[in-house]
């Protein structure tokens, strides 16, 4: 490991990487020099981009230069009949080149597509794609203002607390404005990115299939409303019914929990859960505090609406294996988790809060949408979380996230 020195030879070449894809940061100081202003200079490709895509691009563009320096040295190997540079790159050549698995790769690229950035061309059965690597659309280049607050007193006299001011696109237009800010309503008065204000009931409820669907339980019917009396003979028939049980004494914790009622959670979380013994139903239930408590927290985000789990439940199954997965490890590494119920409420309070995020940020309906396929396609997209953010956000960074759509809703 040494120093950049500034009178050291390059001897290491680099990946280009725009910097439109980079979020940075310039202060504005008063003549006291405190902070008043601060410009954060963004992209949707800072928003949209993992940092696998943006590398990809940066490879992928290397590339693209080597095959512009051998056009120059007549070698036409790579450039159509238009001009225009391609790649051939399959789906292995970037699992090395990146060292990624296949379904990272293949989310890269749908990343890169949606974003403009890039093109594949079809050339026939048993012939490898064209990638048609596009140009950044500068264009495309944000500045978000931020006002900066000094606390005066308390305990946190002194902190510098920024305030989403404005947004200004590339040409200077504004996008938008704290001090007269004012929604694009869509039919129903509400953005596009809100949750539906006032939701029509699912189809299996009577209502339209587009809209949320009735948290009222599913399934509960009385076919002769009129016929309410219970024979003596039924009432026998029906104590009969479970003479050949085991007494109560003889089910276990773990039996008699799975056959609770556990609302949006799924068969696989329950018997996860289940696994946990006596501590099984308080485990369950902190899932339910942590979401009550971020959407209280959250309330102006979610529009004063609950967060709908069944969207997350299949997500939520993965949470119930990281935490087995955490307590087995420290078992068997010396170090068990004291406090397995307070540990798994901080989870489920991060949970709930990437939920709240990632449906501020795509829009309820999107992301419900993207939960359908998920389920649907469990091989291609495993993880809603990680479909939205592939890299894990620090904490700090997701209340900041938060702290700033807090502002522009």
């Amino acid at each position: 490991m040494s120093d950049i020195k500034v009178d050291q030879v390059v001897t290491q070449t680099f990946y280009q990487i725009p910097q439109i894809f980079m979020a940075r940061i310039e202060k504005k100081y008063s003549a006291e020099g405190k902070v008043k202003e601060k410009i954060k200079i963004t992209s949707e490709y800072v928003k949209k981009l993992s940092n696998d895509a943006k590398l990809a691009y940066g490879a992928l563009y290397n590339r693209c230069m080597l095959s512009i320096q051998s056009y120059k040295d007549g070698k036409f190997d790579f450039v159509d009949d238009t001009g225009s540079i391609f790649l051939i790159y399959t789906v292995e050549d970037m699992m090395d080149l990146l060292d990624r698995g296949k379904t990272t790769i293949h989310k890269i690229k749908k990343e890169l597509k949606d974003a403009g950035l890039l093109r594949e061309v079809s050339q026939g059965a048993n012939r490898p794609n064209r990638l048609y690597l596009q140009n950044v659309d500068a264009s495309l280049q944000e500045y978000e203002y931020y006002e900066a607050v000094v606390i005066s007193s308390g305990r946190d006299k002194g902190k510098v607390i920024y305030t989403h001011v404005k947004t200004l696109d590339a040409t200077g237009n504004i996008i938008f404005d704290l001090s007269s800010q004012k929604s694009s309503n869509d039919e129903n008065g509400s953005s596009k990115n809100e949750r539906p204000t006032n939701p029509v009931k699912s189809m299996k409820n009577g209502g339209s299939d587009s809209e949320r669907p009735n948290s009222d339980t599913q399934g509960v019917q009385i076919l002769n409303g009129t016929n309410t009396k219970t024979t003596k003979t039924e009432l026998l028939n029906d104590t009969n019914r479970y003479r050949d049980e085991s007494p109560l004494s003889d089910l276990s914790n773990s039996e008699a929990f799975q056959m609770g009622q556990h609302s949006f959670l799924t068969d696989k979380t329950i018997l996860r859960l289940s696994l946990f013994g006596k501590e099984a139903k308080n485990l369950e239930n902190k899932i339910f505090q942590a979401k009550r408590q971020v959407e209280k927290t959250y309330s102006s985000l979610l529009r004063n609406e609950q967060i709908l789990g069944e969207v997350w439940a299949t997500e939520l199954e993965r949470e119930i294996e990281k935490l087995i997965f955490k307590v087995k490890t420290g078992e068997n590494e010396g170090k068990s988790i004291q406090n397995i119920a307070g540990y798994f409420y901080q989870m489920m309070v991060r949970f709930w809060k990437m939920a709240v995020l990632i449906e501020s940020e795509q829009g309820f309906t999107n992301v419900m949408n993207q939960s359908n396929y998920a389920k649907a396609n469990p091989n291609e997209c495993p993880s809603l979380i990680g479909y939205y953010y592939p890299e894990k956000l620090e904490e700090q960074q997701l209340d900041h996230y938060l702290y700033q759509l807090s502002f522009q809703g």
